[in-house]
């Protein structure tokens, strides 16, 4: 049987077999690097780096948890005021022994009630000057909103004071077009850098900023921006950078990440930058949210990345001899409740949070810090264990049916963009909610959180979709793992690609399952997240014709989606390409008794809300009852 290889590129032919740095220590002691700077012809520098933030500006955990100005009575990880006193800190001390960076490897934005509001606010990169940053990167979630609405956001934030350099160097926004006029004028402002020099303690840094590959193509609306290729446009730099930069040192902010593979090795394009551009000295990866305890090395030069969410502060510790970057120390440092938050950030947070609830939330009749619901146990969401993010998709699929009044709803493991976790007093917020659904945009309601889309399918255009979100993708194992509500499907993954489900059954625990005929013409209503929708109308053109489907209306006359008009530079054989949410007709749109487009993020809380098990208090309590826990993906073994 053939495998269908999901991000078949030349760039991944070759599987680096990787082994961990070999330095002084994981972390070696201050003396011990003191003394290496004082070495003759020896130039120590430091680079404090994050990457896939997110806009976690409160970190993980819960909003009502989290108290950045007290020590140890919470069990958030991240979150901006402690993250920047930790750089502050950690600056402080490394800089005695040279010059120090501060970088991060993209998807700085998108994830959180703050990146909301993004594009009147610009919060994010506001925050990383606060903290200190030097440079950041575009990644795929920067265009969660368009190129419009990056730079918008971009805009906003120059508007109030400095930012970042933002370095993106295979990025090309030049076309012609009105969705990349604030991009091109921060281009021409010196904002968006092809490259970015700094000279800092006696040394020359050159930093090229990468959006990678599997990045792109996953990014949800480019509109007219073009991506280089990142290998010939990093090597280009990179040795424009020597040459006539005079640099010492160049740097690689690559947002396009390391998987680890079952032999225990990694591969990925972060490293593959390393193996094919010899003038690279080191890499600061992000993408895939890899959590490196030590460097990976290509030829003495080392890759690292942090995770995600700013759980970490990655610690790089190099010296410079002889023309040759060593790494003499490094190490991921945790932030939490043992660092003390800086009020002045903290304050910060607190108006956007406030700023972002009045934007996105009030208008619909929510606010950022409202209690919506009391769990007593965690509702974990990790995209490889389905098992234990089954009740958490159960609940979020059926809050969609229900929104929509639909037979039938979908969503993928990936597009829950976070679990629910107890924490103190097992109290959700507005904030916490919206994690789960925090992507994407409206199609007539452009204000931030994905539009709920409608249509009907045939029992056998549902098995294609099925089909579909079953093909796995080994750089992001589970993340498309179809989740149901009105529907149980049975499927046998030794069965070949585009054949593995058996059969299909319409119903719910309380009414009953009843078989479905793959061969009836009879239509389902189906509903689910713009953002996943706008992956499921180009089925037939991701695979080629070998799935077919067309969204009807409930007369069986198709929905118009423009998805034949749809020309896709980026050449991709993944199924996971998002068309622009443009070519959506606005017919797809769910809209409620109000008229009003349906957020996702809106769908689960009024579901939350509604609840009728409550607290004494009268809060929502949310419990893994039979529902939540059902298995409606039967596997066949």
């Amino acid at each position: 049987m053939e495998r269908f290889e999901l991000n078949r590129r030349t760039f991944l032919k070759t599987s680096l077999a990787v082994a961990p740095a070999v330095m002084l220590s994981s972390h070696t002691p201050q003396d011990a690097l003191a003394a290496l700077a004082a070495t003759p012809g020896k130039q120590v520098f430091s680079i404090l780096h994050t990457n896939d933030m997110h806009s976690n500006v409160i970190g993980v955990g819960p909003l009502q948890d989290y108290t950045p100005l007290k020590l140890g009575d919470d069990q958030t990880k991240g979150g901006y005021a402690r993250l920047g006193a930790l750089i502050a800190q950690r600056k402080a001390e490394l800089g005695q022994l040279g010059p120090v960076l501060v970088l991060d490897a993209g998807d700085f934005s998108m994830g959180t009630a703050v990146a909301a509001a993004c594009r009147e606010m610009g919060a994010e990169l506001q925050l990383m000057a606060q903290m200190g940053y030097d440079a950041t990167t575009f990644g795929n979630h920067e265009f969660d909103l368009g190129p419009d609405g990056l730079g918008k956001a971009i805009q906003r934030a120059a508007e109030a004071g400095d930012i970042p350099a933002i370095v993106v160097t295979n990025s090309d926004v030049s076309a012609e077009s009105e969705r990349l006029v604030d991009l091109q004028d921060l281009a021409q402002r010196g904002l968006l850098q092809p490259y970015r020099v700094i000279e800092r303690g006696g040394l020359r840094f050159g930093l090229v900023g990468i959006i990678g590959y599997d990045a792109f193509k996953y990014a949800a609306d480019v509109g007219a921006v073009t991506f280089g290729d990142p290998i010939e446009t990093a090597k280009a730099t990179a040795q424009r950078l020597k040459r006539e930069e005079n640099v010492d040192v160049v740097i690689a902010l690559s947002h396009g990440g390391v998987v680890h593979r079952p032999d225990g090795s990694f591969q990925g394009e972060d490293l593959n930058l390393l193996e094919a551009i010899p003038g690279l000295d080191v890499v600061i990866g992000g993408h895939t949210h890899s959590e490196l305890r030590e460097p990976l090395m290509v030829d003495h030069r080392p890759v690292v990345q942090t995770g995600k969410y700013g759980e970490h502060l990655g610690e790089l510790v190099l010296s410079l001899g002889n023309g040759r970057v060593t790494v003499e120390s490094y190490r991921l440092i945790p932030v939490d409740d043992q660092i003390l938050g800086d009020p002045a950030i903290q304050a910060e947070v607190e108006g956007f949070l406030q700023q972002s609830g009045d934007i996105t939330f009030a208008p619909r009749g929510y606010a950022t810090t409202q209690p919506l619901v009391m769990i007593t146990e965690d509702w974990p969401m990790d995209y490889a264990d389905i098992e234990s993010g089954t009740p958490l998709a159960n609940v979020v699929t059926d809050a969609l049916r229900l929104a929509t009044n639909s037979q039938i709803a979908f969503t993928a493991n990936g597009a829950i963009r976070a679990g629910l976790t107890q924490g103190k007093t097992g109290v959700q917020t507005v904030y916490d909610i919206f994690a789960l659904a925090p992507l994407g945009n409206g199609i007539v309601d452009p204000t931030a959180g994905s539009a709920m889309v409608q249509g009907y399918f045939t029992a056998a255009e549902l098995k294609n979709i099925l089909e579909f979100l079953l093909m796995d993708d080994p750089n992001h194992p589970g993340e498309y793992y179809p989740r149901t509500s009105g529907l149980r499907f049975y499927y046998d993954p030794r069965r070949p690609r585009f054949d593995q489900v058996t059969a299909l059954e319409l119903g719910d625990l309380d009414d009953g399952y009843t078989p479905l005929d793959l061969a009836a013409p009879t239509l389902y209503s189906f509903a689910t997240s713009l953002y996943l929708g706008s992956i499921l109308v180009y089925i037939p053109q991701l695979t080629k014709g070998a799935l077919t489907l067309q969204p009807k209306k409930a007369d069986g006359s198709p929905l118009t989606t423009k998805a034949e008009a749809i020309v896709d530079p980026r050449d991709s054989t993944s199924p996971y390409v998002l068309p622009a949410t443009t070519h959506l007709n606005a017919d797809l749109a769910a809209i409620n008794a109000a008229s009003r487009e349906i957020k996702e993020w809106q769908a689960i809380m009024d579901y939350l809300v509604n609840l009728t098990t409550k607290t004494p208090d009268g809060l929502s309590l949310l419990v893994k009852d039979d529902r939540a826990k059902e298995i409606r993906g039967i596997k066949i073994s």
